[in-house]
């Protein structure tokens, strides 16, 4: 298991995330979980399902304080596993909270 995994939030949910102690994107409701990925994946995920979709919250999320929500899932798009968290994400387990742009040239790892 990574020692941390990631997930990029919009500003107004991250914001919306700190009264309630809990965030839970607006696609929950029709998916079921949250998408996140690891660091090795972080680029193919901007690639594919951020570039231009303006500025992100780049939450950096440690997997152990997730418990029995997390889990890995095999996408056949990427051919990879990646780690879904099946809950509201409690903000106890966010480690790092950063400004992300994934359209600048240094968004990549």
């Amino acid at each position: 298991m990574p020692a941390l995994i990631y997930h990029f939030a919009r500003p107004e949910e991250w914001q919306a995330a700190q009264a309630s102690g809990h965030y839970r994107p607006s696609e929950f409701s029709d998916e079921g979980f949250i998408h996140c990925a690891t660091e090795a994946q972080i680029a193919g995920v901007v690639q594919r399902h951020l570039r231009g979709k303006g500025p992100r919250i780049k939450l950096s999320i440690d997997p152990l304080a997730l418990g029995d929500s997390l889990h890995y899932e095999w996408s056949e798009a990427s051919q990879d596993l990646y780690p879904h968290i099946f809950a509201a994400l409690p903000l106890a387990a966010v480690r790092a909270v950063q400004a992300f742009d994934p359209d600048a040239v240094d968004a990549l790892p």
